[in-house]
């Protein structure tokens, strides 16, 4: 079998887990046969949030100037009071359970969980770094909508894999939805479309990290305080 890119390796790769669910995408180590021998679950589902929902964001994003740089720390989208953030949270929670749901882990309800985004405006040749969201024992799950048809990719980088076959490189197509556990390392590289590149970030959070930072607040801390914008879901 001839593979073309490092991304068809990599969904090729033979620790792959295969789904009837062609959404779920999951790569987990083989079972170890030293105590030494590297470890890894890498749980990615895609699916969309629709193209109404995708463009009542993207008119919010441009109408109220959200998306810049400097600022995305300094809000939570899911604070917003308009229509289609409800609609958008609920959509995300129906993909967070079916992702559960492959899983065999327990959906949490609402109640129990907590959510914060934020706009991403890329003008011509700006990009977004290798980084990851989360790396600690309370972490949960991220996501990305891509709000533009433009010929982009968001690239994620798999723990080992990626050390022989670099990024897995997805495609950015208008209204996808990626969730993704916090600690999955992933970079944009620079729109180089000639035009405004939009998408939307999110974070979610579970009673455990909620609890932590108010058993041990402090206030100088932008981690926390970029944390503590978090809406409970079943607010918004």
């Amino acid at each position: 079998m001839k593979f073309e890119t490092r991304s068809q390796f990599i969904e090729n790769h033979p620790t792959r887990v295969r789904y009837d669910n062609p959404k779920m995408y999951r790569w987990t180590s083989w079972d170890a046969n030293t105590p030494f021998a590297p470890v890894y679950d890498i749980p990615v589902y895609i699916d969309d949030c629709g193209d109404k929902i995708s463009e009542d964001l993207v008119e919010l994003l441009v109408t109220n100037d959200i998306g810049s740089r400097e600022t995305w720390t300094e809000y939570n989208i899911f604070s917003r009071k308009e229509f289609v953030v409800g609609l958008l949270l609920d959509r995300i929670y129906q993909v967070y359970t079916e992702y559960m749901i492959e899983l065999k882990e327990d959906p949490l309800p609402k109640d129990k969980l907590w959510i914060r985004g934020w706009g991403i405006k890329l003008n011509e040749d700006e990009d977004i770094p290798h980084h990851a969201h989360s790396f600690h024992e309370n972490t949960y799950l991220s996501g990305n909508i891509s709000l533009s048809n433009l010929d982009t990719t968001t690239d994620y980088y798999f723990p080992y894999i990626g050390w022989y076959f670099n990024y897995w490189e997805l495609e950015n197509k208008f209204g996808k939805m990626v969730i993704f556990p916090s600690w999955l390392e992933h970079k944009v590289q620079p729109n180089n479309t000639g035009e405004v590149r939009f998408s939307l970030g999110f974070d979610m959070f579970t009673e455990h990290t909620m609890k932590y930072i108010s058993d041990n607040r402090n206030y100088s801390s932008v981690l926390q305080n970029i944390i503590m914008l978090s809406e409970r879901m079943d607010h918004v």
